[in-house]
């Protein structure tokens, strides 16, 4: 499918999935609400944006989580999962805004928010 919107968010920082995975918390006094969500079952705070339409669970979503230092997984970790279909499924690429891991809107859009956010946590110092 031919995608002709202009892409939203810019990847200033070059960034590909593979170097945002090995990042780390840099400011764990920055991770809090309203900016993340709570998360008391898995002890972390998050980010999680969707696009599509829910009502159809078709929809298309980015998580991002930050662990407590003491989480019983994870502890301390930095971690970002993609998913479509309503979590039925996952969603991966390795670089943004590629025209073969494009299908529709929805994946771009996604990978707008994601990066967008991606960017914001790089240039508050959250994350690095």
């Amino acid at each position: 499918m031919a995608i002709t919107r202009v892409k939203k968010a810019v990847n200033k920082h070059h960034l590909t999935i593979s170097k945002i995975k090995q990042m780390h918390v840099l400011d764990r006094s920055k991770v809090h609400k309203p900016l993340f969500w709570r998360n008391e079952v898995i002890k972390a705070w998050c980010i999680s944006e969707e696009v599509g339409n829910p009502r159809f669970g078709d929809e298309t979503s980015y998580w991002i989580g930050i662990y407590d230092e003491d989480a019983p997984a994870y502890a301390g970790q930095f971690r970002i999962d993609f998913s479509t279909y309503g979590g039925m499924c996952g969603y991966n690429f390795e670089k943004f805004f590629q025209p073969e891991d494009i299908d529709g809107d929805d994946d771009l859009r996604i990978q707008q928010k994601f990066l967008a956010k991606i960017n914001y946590l790089l240039e508050e110092g959250i994350i690095g």
